[in-house]
């Protein structure tokens, strides 16, 4: 993938639209591990900016229209500090607290307005700016952003790209001075489909996306994301990349219009692609208590503990409840009335699984398509949220397992996705015996413990610029508890209802004691690596520090010993101009005066401890230090 170099050449305050507290007025955009970004909204406008001041060509089809339903052909990523990545893996696996990140990479600095020549009252403002130069060298810092364009406009967009001069608030006062460069790599786009003639056998690809950036899918607030990545999302994906890819060929309706392809939602997961689903009702929280339990199966004599139902979340078999993540990130809207807003997304380095089932063909040819391109999910495609990576991918045979009921045990429905049941009156069936019917189970009895949930889904026509209805479903984990009349054996797992395509209509039988919670234990992963740059930097800063702290410890008793601030003085430039510890030894052998003779020798013996790093720092500070002290003691 192409990507953009980002070179810093003065301090740099890519507001976050936020303060911190009281203290800061202005703050810098940063990522929750600490490390600061420039987000891909920033970019995308100020690249906009500069094609303008240039007079680009194409503009508009490079970076699109304001309020059209077509994007451009631009993709732009947030641009993070180069080695980003294995930063990001050595900080979490020693634990280093975002504030101690911030903190290396950033500095705050405080600015008046001036009013005749003197400082305007009440006008006193902070501001977090990020350092020019990297805490780990002397260069300049850089940032990379990863990018997609079309190869017929890359020439052209790094000529935009050279133009770009400024970045961020205050850029026409000294701040947000950059060098911006393009470096483009060829981009392959033709696929080649799998040979293989067309069969009857089912497959399932199951798969594990790792967000890159905030992904924001809008909910039924615009505002608000959901937590997790809808079957619509993907299969609007993978209808797009499969046009450009592939044409509209033979295959294109059967996959996406005439449902022989099932997305389904992909759901809060790990690294590995544990899989987790919406939490079922038959889970409860003890007031008071930490943890869930199984309300069918938990002993409560005479009521004597209020339990809630767990209305959100995702889990396991093992009761263990898990949510994704969310951050609120401040923007500025453009145009003559701008104002500042907020949207709610999933925050970066999460992980979500889902699968993809249908005929093997078509399993195997958007398999294809999700394993050879950047995948974006959600609003806002073009830039700062959206963009993923499969981390893990495993396909195989699809048959659905079997469960054997035996007469007379309770078992459970649980819907692992909303579901759509048509009926028959071109609208949908939410009553319990219709999704009884749909599941095949109409005639037995559902138990008292039986409980349904509801959520009204709606979306909107961007082509069309209306707003789609709304229509109610009966919500994912509802779950329907019976208990079998005869010996009964059930697929585990399967679909009913309409827009099944789309992640609808997926249910799962089991027993309802599968569900058994689990002790908590201390859930910290511990991930080890190899030392790398933050470990030396956090290193040496210890030691450093330590270093100082004895420096002020020798202070502390020696500061009678010298009494000539003028021999202190060239004692501090003897220190300065010695090549090694042991040519500052022989020198001090030499002098003739006593007591601050013994002094200087007792010094350099106790800067034998940071020979090979620190000596001469040490005795800078130390003689420093003995210096100011005999000029107070003069006044």
């Amino acid at each position: 993938m192409s990507r953009l170099e980002i070179t810093l050449k003065s301090d740099l305050c890519a507001a976050s639209g936020d303060g911190f507290s009281s203290v800061i007025d202005t703050d810098v955009s940063f990522q929750r591990e600490g490390f600061p970004v420039i987000g891909g909204r920033r970019l995308k406008g100020c690249l906009r900016l500069a094609a303008e001041r240039i007079g680009a060509e194409h503009i508009a089809e490079i970076f699109g229209v304001p309020g059209s339903s077509k994007p451009g052909v631009l993709r732009i990523s947030d641009a993070n500090v180069v080695g980003y990545d294995d930063l990001k893996h050595e900080a979490k696996s020693m634990r280093i607290p975002a504030e101690k990140m911030i903190s290396l990479f950033t500095y705050t600095r405080a600015n008046t307005a001036i009013e005749n020549d003197t400082a305007k009252e009440n006008s006193l403002r902070f501001m977090r700016v990020v350092r020019q130069y990297s805490p780990f060298s002397e260069e300049e810092l850089k940032f990379y952003a990863d990018v997609e364009i079309a190869p017929a406009y890359q020439e052209e967009f790094a000529e935009i790209c050279r133009a770009l001069r400024n970045i961020g608030y205050k850029r026409n006062r000294g701040f947000g001075a950059v060098s911006c460069n393009f470096l483009y790599k060829e981009q392959i786009e033709n696929i080649t489909p799998g040979t293989e003639e067309h069969s009857q056998e089912i497959r399932q690809y199951a798969y594990t996306v790792c967000l890159q950036e905030n992904v924001m899918i809008p909910g039924s607030v615009s505002d608000e994301t959901l937590d997790y990545i809808p079957g619509t999302s993907v299969l609007g994906f993978l209808a797009g990349r499969y046009l450009s890819v592939f044409g509209k060929d033979a295959d294109f309706e059967e996959i996406f219009l005439k449902n022989q392809v099932r997305c389904s939602n992909l759901y809060f997961s790990d690294e590995n692609g544990k899989e987790y689903f919406p939490a079922p009702v038959i889970l409860g929280k003890i007031k008071g208590e930490k943890g869930v339990v199984n309300m069918l199966t938990y002993e409560n004599p005479d009521n004597e503990k209020i339990i809630k139902p767990v209305k959100s979340g995702f889990c396991d078999f093992g009761c263990n409840i898990r949510k994704p993540l969310t951050e609120t990130v401040y923007h500025h809207s453009a145009g003559d009335n701008s104002t500042l807003y907020t949207q709610n997304s999933l925050c970066s380095g999460q992980y979500f699984r889902g699968t993809i089932t249908g005929n093997a063909v078509y399993v195997s040819k958007l398999q294809m398509l999700l394993e050879s391109a950047a995948l974006r999910f959600g609003r806002s495609k073009t830039a700062q949220y959206s963009n993923c990576v499969l981390v893990k991918g495993e396909n195989s045979s699809f048959a659905s397992e079997e469960i054997s009921i035996p007469k007379g045990t309770e078992f459970m429905a649980l819907l692992l996705s909303d579901v759509f049941i048509p009926d028959g009156a071109a609208g949908y069936d939410i009553s319990v015996d219709g999704l009884k019917k749909a599941l095949g189970l109409g005639q037995l009895k559902e138990n008292r413990c039986s409980a349904l949930r509801y959520r009204v889904i709606s979306g909107y026509h961007t082509k069309w610029n209306m707003q789609k209805p709304h229509v109610r479903t009966i919500a994912a984990g509802s779950t329907l508890i019976f208990k079998s009349e005869e010996d009964m054996i059930l697929k585990k797992r399967l679909f009913i209802g309409a827009r099944q395509n789309e992640g609808f209509g997926q249910v799962m039988f089991c027993s309802c004691k599968e569900f058994v919670p689990v002790e908590k234990s201390e859930d910290i992963q511990k991930t080890e690596g190899q030392p790398g740059t933050l470990s030396a930097w956090i290193k040496e800063k210890q030691a450093r520090e330590e270093m100082r702290q004895e420096a002020l410890k020798f202070f502390d008793s020696h500061q009678n010993d010298m009494k000539n601030n003028a021999q202190t003085g060239r004692y501090l430039l003897m220190v300065k101009a010695a090549e090694d510890l042991d040519t500052l030894k022989l020198w001090a052998e030499s002098i003739k005066s006593g007591a601050s003779k013994e002094c200087l020798l007792q010094a350099i013996e106790s800067a034998e401890a940071y020979r090979e790093d620190f000596w001469r720092e040490y005795l800078t500070l130390l003689f420093t230090l003995l210096k100011y002290a005999e000029r107070r003691s003069q006044s």
